[in-house]
């Protein structure tokens, strides 16, 4: 499996058919010992004697996406390597889920994702069944703001595993999109039922609580993700924005610091704090916007308008309302 960032996933390694068996158990020592470059070589051979030979090609692909690089056009060449070797391995064996699923994933992480949903789509078509090609669509889907049909592909890959943790995650995202809280907090429940250490988990269950109104347990359930992750910053940002609701100014500011310390160029931590120092200080308020302006320029006109609002106190008070108590 691949990474997954909303979901995203790839199929592993495959093995030898007709194929060199001796070469194919070099290689997979290789992989295994982390001598990638060496398993990259050995099924070069592989390919060089045997042109169509299918899982040399997949595994090679593979390991194309694996292998670490030291800079973007280093990756940029890597991945091209790997989708040429997926779609020689589809033009190896046309009727094979596998290579088709591996490409789509890669074009999901070049967003090329037109061409993503027509690979993974070939993929389904040839299997059904298949979870990571049916959770890659859905990732794809999600990514274009096709949020219906993501739920639908979340919704047929939970019936292949119900209890799949990533699926869990990523159909609660998307659910909380779709302003669905109910289920997005029963996927989040469910998924820190699994694994009671998910701090990601927490937080996301926390997100859920606020939109539903429900101050208390979403706090609770951020100070049990900063338990389990001391460096969450997100986390802390959030609590800082509940507190400060709550009217514990002092308290808010003092984790808004502690989210700054942990990550200094998220750009929406500046901005709340701005929010919150608007009226009793603006001038403190100013230089948060001016350094998230800086972080986050193609907002810049937003913060350019709070900074304008900061000279005079209607506009201070405007600022702060907007932000904590909208009507």
């Amino acid at each position: 499996m691949k990474k997954i960032v909303m979901g995203l996933a790839i199929s592993g390694l495959l093995f030898a058919c007709h194929a060199d068996r001796r070469l194919f158990k070099e290689a997979k020592l290789a992989t295994s010992q982390g001598n990638l470059v060496q398993a990259i070589d050995i099924y070069s051979r592989l390919v060089k004697q045997e042109p169509e030979n299918f899982a040399a090609f997949i595994n090679r692909g593979v390991l194309w996406e694996r292998l670490p690089v030291k800079d973007a056009r280093e990756r940029y060449s890597n991945r091209q390597k790997a989708a040429q070797d997926y779609l020689k391995a589809i033009e190896a064996n046309p009727y094979s889920a596998e290579a088709y699923n591996n490409l789509g994933a890669l074009y999901i992480d070049i967003k090329r994702y037109s061409d993503a949903i027509d690979y993974l789509s070939s993929a389904l078509s040839l299997q059904p069944n298949y979870f990571t090609a049916r959770m890659n669509r859905a990732i794809v889907s999600y990514r274009t703001g096709r949020i219906v049909e993501a739920l639908e592909d979340f919704n047929l890959a939970a019936r292949i595993r119900p209890h799949d943790p990533l699926l869990l995650l990523n159909r609660g995202l998307a659910y909380y999109d779709m302003g669905h809280y109910e289920s997005a907090a029963e996927d989040f429940s469910y998924l820190i039922h699994l694994n009671p250490d998910n701090a990601r988990a927490y937080l996301e269950r926390a997100k859920v609580f606020i939109k539903m109104g429900y101050p208390y347990n979403a706090y609770t359930d951020l100070e049990e993700a900063v338990t389990i992750k001391p460096s969450y910053a997100l986390a802390y940002y959030y609590m800082g924005d509940l507190m400060f609701r709550k009217g514990e100014k002092d308290m808010a500011l003092g984790l808004l610091v502690k989210s700054k310390e942990l990550a200094n160029k998220y750009a929406p931590t500046y901005d709340l704090m701005g929010d919150m120092l608007a009226v009793e200080d603006p001038t403190a308020a100013v230089a948060n916007y001016i350094v998230a302006k800086k972080l986050d320029p193609k907002n810049a006109k937003r913060y350019e308008s709070k900074i304008q609002l900061m000279q005079s106190e209607e506009g201070r008070e405007r600022v702060q309302a907007n932000r904590f108590f909208p009507r």
